[in-house]
């Protein structure tokens, strides 16, 4: 087949890619981009998919798309190869390959390949009903089969898990979680806040099996029992998986580039293969704030990592320097969590937990690591100020030893 050449490769169709597509334009209007993608829907909205998406019956994907209907085929010199996946990169000669044999070569690479959920290492894995949770057909087949079940267990007390029992209990359905930790949401929120947490999911219906950790999955063709190392058995024709995801960096390992649990990336998103660049999901990157590399599986991230580097990619030359967030949207609780909250040694509660709008201060030693705001998005912009600042303990208990002190007040 004649190779196809293009200014820029974006290898990944997600939220990323489309924003790194944005930055391209901004700095060149005209470059010739391909966008290759695995599925067969323009990039879409992750986080909804376990929220609002799965609870409406009939939604739209449309309604998840980041950009307007028709949007992709409308741009000039802009490609977008659905379906298609890359198999092999080759950072010399700028050139990445297609399962189906077709070479692309382009002056710039990204690699934008985000992660593939982690599935539950245990006998019967690989049954019907057992299923991981990342895609808007993942959520179609939930969504139509759950109000049939006999029982659906959600593996993992994390987002995935956490943000599907709430939705599931919207559609008056009776799921059960199991982790094996003894707490949910264990590497995200310390341990006051993962108990009201808990406290708060449970005076809400769910049930939970904590401490406990799967070690099969039975049934004939169809999964039917979950099975635990304690010697319990659990009905359930749903088993839905959420442990994480394994970030998709085999293209680039095997093309020789740095790979650390993910691609690794400089500050500006290049890795270590000159005119090939990552982003989103899959880059660890210079933290801006903690300056160690992290990779962080966040929608504010992706946006952000993905437009800078598709700047970076059109020949703008600046550093990552964006404090990201993550969100979570259960029952009536708007959760948002800036830095690192999940290994703080000490959390500062001003207000109540239980009151309707909190935050906490997260220490690691005896500095502020991350705040998590609890119906309090007014504060957004303050948080990330205040964990980009990173006060000492304190700092902050002399201001909030006034009981009226805003955020805003602390940064500074």
């Amino acid at each position: 087949m004649p190779m196809r050449e293009f200014d820029y490769a974006i290898v990944g169709g997600g939220l990323c890619a489309a924003y790194a597509v944005d930055g391209i334009r901004e700095l060149d209007p005209s470059g010739s981009i391909a966008v290759f993608s695995e599925e067969s829907d323009p990039p879409y909205h992750r986080p909804p998919l376990s929220k609002e998406y799965l609870q409406t019956a009939g939604a739209s994907r449309e309604l998840l798309h980041v950009k307007p209907s028709g949007w992709f085929e409308g741009q000039s010199n802009l490609e977008l190869f659905s379906r298609t996946t890359i198999d092999r990169l080759d950072p010399a000669g700028r050139t990445v390959r297609s399962e189906s044999g077709e070479t692309f070569r382009a002056r710039r690479i990204l690699l934008a390949t985000g992660g593939t959920p982690r599935r539950l290492p245990v006998p019967g894995a690989e049954l019907d009903g057992v299923t991981t949770f990342r895609t808007a057909t993942d959520a179609e087949a939930l969504r139509e089969a759950a109000p049939g079940s006999h029982g659906i267990a959600l593996v993992g007390a994390g987002f995935i898990g956490m943000e599907i029992a709430a939705s599931l209990r919207k559609l008056d359905l009776d799921p059960l979680v199991i982790d094996v930790e003894r707490r949910v949401w264990s590497a995200v929120f310390p341990p006051s806040v993962s108990g009201f947490l808990r406290r708060y999911f449970e005076d809400r219906g769910v049930r939970f099996m904590l401490g406990a950790r799967v070690s099969a999955l039975e049934g004939a063709g169809r999964v039917s029992r979950v099975l635990l190392e304690s010697g319990e058995e659990i009905a359930a024709d749903i088993v839905v998986v959420g442990i994480g995801l394994e970030p998709n960096a085999a293209l680039a390992d095997d093309a020789g580039l740095g790979v650390q649990d993910g691609i690794v990336v400089d500050a500006f998103g290049e890795t270590t293969a000159a005119h090939v660049y990552a982003a989103g999901d899959v880059a660890r990157y210079p933290d801006p704030v903690f300056g160690d590399l992290a990779r962080t599986e966040h929608w504010d991230h992706a946006k952000a990592h993905g437009k800078l580097v598709g700047r970076n990619m059109a020949g703008a030359r600046e550093a990552y320097d964006h404090v990201s967030y993550f969100f979570t949207h259960v029952f009536d609780l708007g959760i948002n969590v800036f830095g690192r909250t999940g290994d703080a040694d000490r959390a500062i509660v001003s207000g109540e937990l239980d009151s309707g709008r909190s935050v906490v201060y997260c220490a690691t030693d005896d500095r502020l690591s991350g705040t998590i705001s609890i119906n309090a998005t007014d504060a957004m912009e303050e948080c990330r100020e205040l964990v980009r600042a990173r006060p000492t303990v304190r700092e902050l208990l002399e201001k909030l030893e006034n009981p009226d002190t805003e955020v805003g007040e602390l940064v500074g």
